[in-house]
């Protein structure tokens, strides 16, 4: 079940620097502040999880800056939620010029387990700090540090970097890379593009950009393309779907409603 929430913060660029002129950043973006996306997860007919994905409505000051924040809320559903019990808030600040995280935090319930955590990015220094702990324990261990190099984001803003990506550029075949850090590891994400495709989504039918995401094959994903993600082919580049071919056979994550998008209307099924 995590690795489906997972596949939500990895859906998601060219960061716009501040006007002189003192004009707001964001405004360049394909997406806006208070937007809110709703998704829900499915196991072949089966729904097993929703989530939800909101940019808050004010910036928020952490460190002297003025940043976003982006929330996601993942929990079980259906006949899923009478055998277990998720619910997963992940979050960040992220700085509002060139869209890379100052601060990102996790708390995870998932049936007895329970972790907080909290990472916290020095990009000057090339330095990342993760704290992570079990809020039922006074015991903690110290942080931990790493050593980053270049635009390194995290989930969160990751996804708003690709959001604000233009895929229009790119023609079939072409790779996408994000340096990405999570779970004590640097990763270069990669994504194929593979052209533009009329897709049936759950806010109807759209164009929509086809990319593969390359994710080493493991227990989990036993095929190296076996993740598919559905970007909207028009301005607001909303993730429609994620299919991934997992080992017990494949998932959705699709997304349903969505209001306060920068171009159009709310949609609400």
């Amino acid at each position: 079940m995590l690795n489906i929430f997972l596949l939500i913060r990895l859906l998601t660029g060219l960061t716009q620097p501040v006007d002189s002129n003192g004009d707001d950043p964001t405004d360049a973006f394909n997406f806006r502040k208070g937007e809110h996306l709703e998704f829900k997860l499915s196991y072949g007919w089966f729904t097993v999880g929703k989530a939800s994905l909101d940019i808050d409505g004010n910036y928020h000051e952490y460190q002297d800056e003025n940043c976003l924040k982006v929330d996601v809320k993942g929990e079980t559903a259906g006949l899923l939620g009478v055998f277990t019990h998720v619910d997963d808030r992940w979050g960040a600040y992220i700085r509002r010029d060139n869209l890379l995280p100052l601060h990102a935090y996790r708390d995870i319930e998932e049936g007895k387990y329970m972790r907080v955590e909290h990472t916290h990015f020095d990009h000057a220094e090339g330095k990342v700090k993760v704290m992570r702990y079990d809020p039922r324990k006074d015991e903690r261990k110290p942080p931990k540090v790493y050593d980053i190099q270049g635009e390194v984001y995290d989930l969160m803003s990751s996804y708003l970097y690709l959001r604000n990506l233009d895929f229009s550029q790119y023609k079939k075949g072409d790779t996408i890379t994000v340096n990405t850090f999570y779970e004590d590891e640097l990763y270069n994400f990669k994504m194929v593009m593979d052209g533009v495709k009329d897709f049936e989504s759950k806010v109807g039918d759209l164009r929509a950009y086809k990319l593969y995401f390359l994710i080493p094959p493991s227990d989990i994903f036993p095929n190296e393309q076996g993740v598919i993600a559905y970007i909207s082919a028009d301005s607001n580049q909303l993730p429609l779907r994620i299919e991934a071919e997992m080992f017990f056979g494949k998932a959705y994550c699709d997304l349903t409603s969505y209001r306060n998008v920068k171009y159009g209307p709310d949609y609400q099924q």
